[in-house]
């Protein structure tokens, strides 16, 4: 009887120790929570004007000892009404850091958006995604 109720209150005890269990998270700095990719380490795409010359930029850092390649295009689009028309296109491949960077003519008060689309690949498959950044030549 008295070890009946011995092992009832041990598994009462940790069935409430396993919903007790919390689980939290920390949220970054900038308040911003990034995504975890298993072979990117990070993307950053930018896009800036001097005069009607646009620049647009792309770099995605590899996670050493993990990732085996890097594959990318950046597109430039710029809006016309409701829509994005496309305006110029460059892909590249690293094994390293990818990088890309164009010039493109912009005009002055139209809104132009670069499209980061990018595949990073390791031994045990791939994984891919894109970023966007949006900017009004001045």
């Amino acid at each position: 009887m008295m070890k009946t109720r011995l092992i009832a209150l041990l598994m009462a005890s940790l069935t409430l120790l396993l919903f007790a269990t919390s689980v939290s998270a920390k949220i970054p700095d900038d308040g911003i929570v990034a995504p975890c990719w298993e072979y990117m380490n990070s993307i950053s795409v930018d896009i800036s004007f001097l005069g009607t010359k646009g620049t647009a930029s792309v770099s995605v850092d590899r996670i050493y000892q993990v990732t085996t390649r890097l594959e990318g295009t950046l597109t430039v689009y710029k809006q016309v009404g409701d829509d994005w028309v496309y305006v110029d296109s460059q892909s590249g491949t690293s094994t390293r850091a990818l990088s890309i960077e164009f010039e493109f003519d912009a005009e002055s008060g139209v809104k132009y958006k670069a499209v980061a689309d990018v595949t990073a690949y390791g031994s045990s498959g791939s994984e891919s995604d894109s970023a966007t950044k949006e900017k009004t030549c001045p």
